[in-house]
């Protein structure tokens, strides 16, 4: 997406807030996760698709030139990751990663997006930031409402299964942003002329979810 595109995702892109302070807060695992979790390198020609792992990692700002096919991606050349990805079984609990309330919840339907998806809004330190969990089940949006409250730790919704979660291997796509979107969407792949900007506004989810690699 060039950056024009990209502003159909947000209520207003000309005015990036800093990222906040994170110092002295706690956060919460989105996943229990195992010891000596698997790590990709998906700069090369390993697929996501082809993972045998049951729990592992996907790195954030990774350049992925094999990964993503179709028209979602290749026509706007897309593919630095923008979020932070965690393999587990499908029906694998996720959490909220602190205290917030549901944004958005919907399904993106076409073929590689993110399935069912839910968007949660946050207060650190009275600055607001967004974080998008993607590739979920179809459960995880049952009876939630806008506005609902959520506390740090509660499980928001469950892995779903390549029939709806985009047609993935189960994970979840974490993703944090510093922008109030427009819709349950964020772009979680951009295009290398975007990246400087994209940094600036999708801050690396280690920064709440800790030193996972």
């Amino acid at each position: 997406f060039s950056l024009m595109s990209i502003n159909s995702f947000f209520k207003d892109i000309s005015n990036i807030p800093d990222i906040p302070d994170f110092f002295n807060l706690s956060f919460c695992s989105i996943i229990n996760l195992p010891k000596n979790v698997h790590v990709h390198d998906f700069t090369t020609n390993n697929s996501f698709q082809n993972t045998k792992h049951l729990f592992s990692i996907g790195k954030y700002n990774e350049e992925r030139p094999y990964m993503y096919t179709g028209d979602l991606f290749e026509k706007n050349d897309r593919f630095i990751h923008m979020g932070l990805d965690i393999g587990a079984p499908i029906g694998t609990a996720v959490k909220s990663f602190y205290d917030g309330e549901i944004f958005l919840f919907k399904y993106n339907k076409l073929k590689l997006d993110y399935g069912y998806t839910i968007i949660t809004k946050h207060k650190l330190k009275n600055q607001s930031i967004y974080a998008l969990y993607g590739h979920l089940s179809k459960s995880s949006i049952k009876d939630k409402k806008i506005g609902q409250k959520i506390n740090s730790g509660e499980t928001l919704g469950f892995l779903g299964n390549k029939q709806e979660n985009g047609g993935w291997p189960p994970h979840v796509h974490f993703q944090l942003s510093l922008i109030e979107p427009e819709g349950f969407d964020l772009p979680g792949v951009v295009h290398p002329d975007d990246r400087e900007w994209a940094l600036s506004v999708f801050p690396d989810p280690r920064l709440v979810l800790g030193p996972l690699y």
